[in-house]
């Protein structure tokens, strides 16, 4: 290879590209599956946060194995080395292959914001106005990036020739200036980090509001908090975008963007799982079994034996199951007892009545509106 230092030929990010895609992934892939089986296992409750999870971990699923793909191919090395050893075919072909990882990548860090967002509204009972401001930053930045790949492969005409070297180097396409694209770029990735600091900060000031004890209080806002860590990363990330004005060298230039990019998707997918996991870190203490409705079916056994064969005077416990979660949690006694039978005094006197040994048992279902203002989660709260 003329003109081609050894140095320069065994430069390479490839490396370093995979292993931070399969470090991250396989830690995403660890917690989304807890967070399924916390929701589908244990609480028996899947969200509509749930699904947009699921598919967010289908976008970094594709974006991580398109990456591997083409580093495989040379992607990582310098694109003078890429044609010096496969020629111009190779080297249109990788830069195919990161366009399409431009697509996959850009949707893979829009798409989990959306899923805290729907997180936030079901957990944290938010006014009106607050829903409209939650949706309407999580929409911001997904309708903002898809304008992004819009103006990503609408640079040149006609847009193959984005990847097709030889209508650039022929005359035979048109592309507006590269500065468009890192600006809008830019302006993209600094709307991402503003929603993603917003979305950290916003459970923090509505859980401080809430009548709980100070640690449960840090440790809720702690776990909704982490999206915080998702900001650093857009903005560096943001840091890497003028590598898009690199045209000479590609394949080398944009990979830092790549790879900050795969972080700033797995920190965010990370981010709106953990709060989901109480019941998991409960079970690692014991103090919570595998199943929750085993444990919702111990606690009602052992009320309905409390109320069987205990006197009146005996406090009668109220059972309720949360909505989502259905967690069992003691909401009230009352103080007169509990009324065992559901025969008349006379009747059920001598076992006089074939139906005499028939215990009644109260169900009590506590219903409630939505408020303006937002209300503390029950006893046992988990997201």
């Amino acid at each position: 290879m003329p003109g081609l230092t050894p140095e320069y030929v065994s430069q390479t990010k490839g490396p370093r590209i995979l292993g931070t895609f399969w470090a991250f992934f396989s830690l995403s892939i660890l917690i989304v599956s807890a967070r399924l089986y916390v929701r589908a296992r244990m609480l028996r409750s899947i969200g509509s946060d749930d699904y947009i999870i699921i598919a967010s971990m289908l976008l970094l699923a594709g974006y991580t194995i398109v990456t591997t793909v083409n580093v495989h191919l040379g992607y990582g090395t310098h694109a003078s080395v890429i044609e010096a050893k496969g020629g111009e075919a190779l080297l249109e072909d990788i830069l195919l292959i990161n366009y399409i990882d431009f697509l996959l990548g850009i949707m893979s860090f829009t798409t989990p914001k959306l899923a805290i967002a729907a997180l936030l509204n079901r957990i944290l009972n938010p006014s009106k106005w607050q829903r409209v401001m939650l949706w309407s930053l999580t929409g911001l930045v997904f309708v903002a990036s898809s304008i992004c790949i819009i103006v990503l492969f609408t640079m040149c005409n006609p847009p193959k020739s984005l990847w097709l070297i030889s209508l650039q180097t022929t005359g035979a396409a048109t592309c507006r200036p590269i500065s468009v694209l890192v600006d809008y770029a830019i302006f993209t990735g600094a709307i991402s980090a503003f929603v993603d600091l917003f979305l950290a900060f916003y459970p923090t000031v509505t859980l401080m509001k809430l009548q709980m004890s100070l640690k449960k209080k840090m440790a809720l806002c702690a776990a909704l908090g982490l999206g915080a860590v998702a900001c650093a990363m857009a903005i560096v990330k943001c840091l890497q975008l003028p590598g898009l004005a690199d045209k000479s060298d590609p394949t080398y230039a944009t990979a830092d963007l790549v790879i900050w990019t795969a972080i700033e998707s797995n920190v965010i997918i990370i981010a709106s799982c953990i709060p989901t996991l109480g019941p998991i870190y409960e079970m690692i203490r014991g103090k919570r079994s595998w199943s929750s409705h085993e444990r919702y079916y111990k606690s009602s056994h052992q009320l309905h034996s409390s109320s069987m064969g205990h006197s009146a005077s005996k406090p009668n416990y109220a059972v309720r199951k949360h909505h989502d979660d259905l967690l069992t949690t003691t909401v009230g006694e009352t103080k007169n007892g509990s009324q065992e039978s559901i025969l008349r005094s006379d009747e059920f006197q001598n076992g006089a009545h074939p139906l005499a040994q028939i215990r009644r048992t109260d169900n009590i279902t506590v219903e409630y509106k939505q408020s303006q203002s937002p209300q503390p989660p029950p006893a046992s709260w988990y997201p």
